[in-house]
Parts: structure tokens; C-alpha cells; sequence
């Protein structure tokens, strides 16, 4: 049916599952604690209906019109400005970049963990979609899931003198300066799994003493 019509459907994996919806949501509940803090009071079946009407009847900023006005006629000129921008598309990252993911920020997570994850990717493609979207690879060369954004993504230089964690040791074979280490890294997956030498291995003390 989607390539009967020339449709292309895709889901950049976010954590914003319906963007339009979520952003009236947003507005409402803004609406609601002002009146909450107003009258010092957390009832608001009296006064919903007065703020759907508000909203309804407000112009937005998105596409200037106010809902109520709008007509199946202005649906060309409401389609223009809500997806044709005339202005390129403002890319941060480019093809071959290395990029950390951000984790997902659900309500209760603690903010001292760490934002990003510890495994890096690279980005494969760039959509001039309105915002910029990426589609991305690990190192193996396989292509992730979904398409993600530019807030999603954090570009690093990773050097050949960067240190990678361990997670655990696997297996070994060999011995002596042959000894090689099958080993896990921190925050990679299992697919990431490699053989190392022994000898690239550094402690942390060393690494304090560099």
C-alpha cells in the first residue's frame, strides 16, 4: 500500500513517540499548573473545557493559524509552512563521524549517571529531513535501527591513543608475548566481543602514571 502511493515510512526510534500530539499535551498542562498556582487548588474539571477553548482559539506559533479557522482549503498552505521549509537543512554531524548515542531520559533517572552511551557508532547517512536526521553503523558495519537527531548524537574524537574499558575476560589462548585475551567491553554489546594481546591491556594505575 506505502509503495503503491509512494509513501515512505520510517521511525527514527525516539524517545518522542508523536510529536504533534505530545506538543499540545505540553501546552494544556502548562496551562493547567498556571491556573493550579492561581488558584491553589488541583481541581480542574471546571475549568477544562475554558482552556480547550483557549487553546483552540490561539494562534500557533508553529503555523500561525488558529485551529478553530482552519479549513480543509488551507490544508496546502498549513503543509507548506509545517514541512517545506525553504531553509537548508542545518547538519552538525557528517558521513564517517564517530558519535556516542544520548540514553533515553526517563523521568526518574538519576542525573549523575551517565548521558551517553559508552559505545561509539559511525554516521552511515544524512536525511535533509526537517529537523536532520541520521542513519548510523557499528563497527562491524551494520546499519542501527531507526534514524536519529541531531540532539541525539554526540560527536567524539576517538585517537589511537584513546583506552577502552573492559568489562570481562572471556577466554584466552596462547602464551607469553603470543598470549592473546578474547574480552567483553563496557557498554558495547556482545556482537563487539574481539580479540586483544595481552600486552595492550593497561591498569588503571598506569594509565595515572602517564
Amino acid at each position: 500500500m506505502l509503495k503503491r502511493y509512494k509513501i515512505h515510512h520510517y521511525s527514527t526510534k525516539s524517545e518522542t513517540k508523536c510529536a504533534i500530539l505530545e506538543r499540545a499535551h505540553r501546552t494544556l498542562r502548562e496551562r493547567l499548573y498556571r491556573a493550579f498556582t492561581y488558584r491553589n487548588s488541583y481541581k480542574y474539571y471546571d475549568i477544562l473545557p475554558e482552556l480547550v477553548h483557549s487553546y483552540n482559539h490561539s494562534i500557533h506559533r508553529a503555523h500561525g493559524f488558529e485551529p478553530t479557522k482552519l479549513t480543509t482549503d488551507d490544508e496546502p498552505e498549513l503543509y507548506k509552512r509545517l514541512y517545506h521549509s525553504n531553509v537548508d537543512p542545518q547538519f552538525s554531524f557528517t558521513a564517517g563521524d564517530i558519535v556516542r548515542l544520548s540514553k533515553a531520559r526517563k523521568t526518574f533517572r538519576k542525573g549523575y549517571l551517565p548521558g551517553w552511551t559508552e559505545e561509539t557508532f559511525r554516521i552511515y547517512k544524512r536525511y535533509p529531513t526537517i529537523p536532520p536526521t541520521y542513519t548510523l553503523q557499528d563497527f562491524n558495519s551494520n546499519e542501527i535501527e531507526g534514524r536519529f537527531y541531531n540532539e541525539e548524537l554526540q560527536k567524539i574524537d576517538k585517537s589511537t591513543n584513546d583506552y577502552w574499558g573492559i568489562e570481562k575476560i572471556i577466554r584466552t589462548k596462547g602464551k607469553g608475548a603470543s598470549r592473546k585475551l578474547f574480552v567483553k567491553w563496557v557498554g558495547f554489546p556482545d556482537s563487539q566481543n574481539s580479540w586483544i594481546r595481552a600486552d595492550q591491556i593497561t591498569s588503571h594505575n598506569e594509565l595515572e602514571h602517564e
